[in-house]
């Protein structure tokens, strides 16, 4: 039994792109503990993200957070192993820092999974068509290992400094009525942003071996801020926590049993 699942775990991650292309990268980046040591993220360490790739290891549900009984907000539930934090992390940087010309598309494949891809929009920047005021890309981000929180920006920055999910549709275009609204699957992520930048820290810390905190809520204007304004809210389980639902330290694998 024990060759059986050890076979079917490299099996998997066979088929996580995301693990193919970005995990050699994401082992390199220190694991802790915190302060002891940094890594230099650029664009000559990061591998240059295709235009579509795919991970059957990330699994998100799709429901609606209520506050107060009249205050309603868009909220994604993710599922994924500390590993896969790590490369989705590194992921999010390279678009950044790549700032590729076309769109790149994380296709998520597992059948449980309620949002089927996560689309990093081009960065498309010329002189002759530039937006009015200050232009900026990232460079490079000198990375440290540090602790987290449940809510780790409730009071350090702006909230124009923190990420913005926007649940939409594969055409970007949700029509206007309410089955339109509920078959919503598709979430853009701007790479470039300095919130974007926060979320990769974020997830590559709470990869580590070290970290204890095993579930995240980035939450809007009505709860503890965590997103953007106009963003979708979006809360991080891991396992070991108590929102954890499955078995095992990775979400299953569909089709498999064990």
């Amino acid at each position: 039994m024990e060759t059986t699942v050890r076979l079917e775990y490299h099996l998997a991650e066979i088929t996580c792109e995301l693990s193919r292309i970005f995990g050699p990268v994401a082992a390199l980046v220190p694991d802790g503990p915190p302060g002891s040591s940094d890594f230099l993220f650029h664009a000559g360490v990061l591998p240059i993200p295709p235009n579509l790739l795919s991970s059957d290891r990330i699994l998100f549900r799709k429901l609606h957070h209520d506050y107060n009984g009249w205050q309603r907000a868009d909220a994604l539930w993710m599922y994924l192993s500390p590993q896969k934090c790590r490369e989705l992390g590194v992921f999010l940087l390279a678009c950044a820092f790549h700032h590729p010309a076309k769109a790149t598309t994380l296709a998520i494949t597992h059948p449980d999974s309620a949002i089927r891809r996560i689309i990093i929009p081009a960065v498309s920047l010329k002189l002759e068509d530039l937006p009015i005021g200050q232009t900026w890309v990232p460079f490079a981000l000198r990375y440290f290992p540090a602790e987290t929180e449940k809510f780790p920006w409730m009071d350090d920055c702006c909230v124009h400094d923190l990420p913005l999910f926007a649940l939409t549709n594969i055409d970007d275009c949700v029509g206007p009525t309410d089955a339109d609204w509920r078959e919503r699957d598709t979430v853009r992520i701007w790479a470039t942003t300095g919130g974007s930048l926060r979320f990769a820290e974020l997830l590559l810390n709470a990869g580590c071996s070290w970290n204890r905190v095993r579930e995240y809520a980035l939450e809007g204007d009505a709860g503890f801020r965590g997103v953007a304004p106009m963003s979708t809210e979006l809360r991080i389980f891991l396992p070991g926590g108590d929102g954890w639902p499955y078995e095992g330290d990775d979400v299953p694998i569909a089709g498999v049993q064990f």
